[in-house]
């Protein structure tokens, strides 16, 4: 049985996540980390780099760079610390430029300490009702020591969605944030930008990391969250308005992108705050 509970602060988010079905390759706006915690790890692909979780393994996920988990069938449930974190708060604290990779290389070693201060850092968030502003310096500690261990520091600057790009491709991130809720078709967009779908495949690949498809859905689910965070429509209307036929689709999409149903998430972000 899948479970999620969400803290909030200034660095982004995260999660407690305790998940068993494989997540779809996606992407987030934000920064990610990925600590395992007890169960089943799975196996996590981010860019073209393998990354097998475990006691001495996290992952790092640049903003908007695609990755997907796997589970073997019939695996236990795993237990996660999952960060999200908002790429200006964390480079503005590491004193890194606008547009800087933090994550050099997806897999970060842990040493024993720091699998020691993400369990207790789980047995606080889970214990406490509230995340207070002591959990919440606990949490930006943590990230600290995350980054260091990957080696965060200057880097090479990387293009951030929508910036730097060829012009067409802009138009079409442009038209998909126009069409979040909409059924345009990317054979559509391609048309609209005066490609071919091969070529807009092609071009949109080569300079965002992304398929146009993962880049819609991302679109897709942040929209979804904040519909779910802000709003009391049921989830019918909810799915309506993203553009889906029935909400059983938009329950297997979430699902596949976030580890979650709808409703589990839609009730960890209530409690949450």
């Amino acid at each position: 049985m899948s479970s999620i509970k969400l803290f909030r602060g200034e660095f982004g988010h995260v999660s407690v996540l305790n998940a068993a079905s494989d997540l779809v390759t996606h992407a987030h706006a934000e920064a990610h980390l990925i600590v395992w915690l007890d169960g089943t790890p799975g196996t996590m692909q981010v860019g073209e780099c393998h990354v097998a979780l475990g006691p001495q393994v996290a992952a790092g996920v640049n903003s908007f760079e695609p990755h997907s988990h796997s589970f073997a069938e019939g695996s236990l449930p795993g237990l996660f610390l999952c960060f999200y974190i908002r790429p200006e708060w964390a480079l503005r604290r590491r004193g890194l430029p606008a547009g800087a990779r933090l994550f050099r290389n997806a897999a970060i070693v842990l040493d024993a300490w720091l699998g020691e201060a993400a369990a207790g850092l789980f047995a606080r968030l889970t214990d406490a009702p509230d995340a207070d502003d002591l959990i919440a310096y606990e949490i930006e500690r943590l990230i600290d020591s995350l980054l260091d261990a990957a080696g965060t520091g200057p880097v090479r600057a990387s293009m951030q969605a929508g910036q730097g790009h060829d012009f067409r491709v802009r138009k079409a991130m442009d038209l998909m944030k126009a069409n979040i809720c909409e059924r345009m078709s990317l054979d559509e967009v391609a048309r609209s930008v005066g490609l071919s779908r091969p070529h807009f495949f092609t071009l949109f690949k080569a300079q965002t990391n992304l398929t146009p498809n993962v880049y819609w859905n991302t679109l897709r689910m942040e929209e979804a969250l904040r519909q779910l965070q802000c709003c009391e429509e049921p989830l019918t209307a909810v799915a309506c308005n993203l553009g889906f036929t029935t909400q059983g689709n938009f329950t297997r999409f979430f699902r596949d992108h976030a580890g979650v149903p709808p409703t589990l998430y839609r009730e960890a972000a209530r409690l949450a705050g």
